[in-house]
């Protein structure tokens, strides 16, 4: 995994932010499955602690409980 130009610059952003639980940018939704289309040919995902590469159209299932996604929050 490729770190980008400033990591660390990034980092201590992160650190400055705090948990996405708490961010004023994004919101957390349950669902019970995540479809993502359309990933970049090598893109990297990782479930079970194993990590792939995976490309087209994905979905995550996590089931009986429901899956907890942060996304930004859509814009005035």
């Amino acid at each position: 995994m490729h770190g980008g130009s400033r990591p660390a610059l990034r980092l201590l952003s992160a650190a400055f932010a705090g948990p996405l639980t708490r961010s004023p940018a994004h919101a957390a939704v349950q669902v019970p499955r995540l479809r993502l289309k359309g990933v970049a040919p090598g893109t990297l995902l990782a479930y079970d602690g194993e990590v792939t590469e995976t490309e087209g159209d994905v979905t995550v299932e996590k089931l009986p409980e429901a899956l907890t996604v942060y996304r930004p929050l859509p814009g005035d």
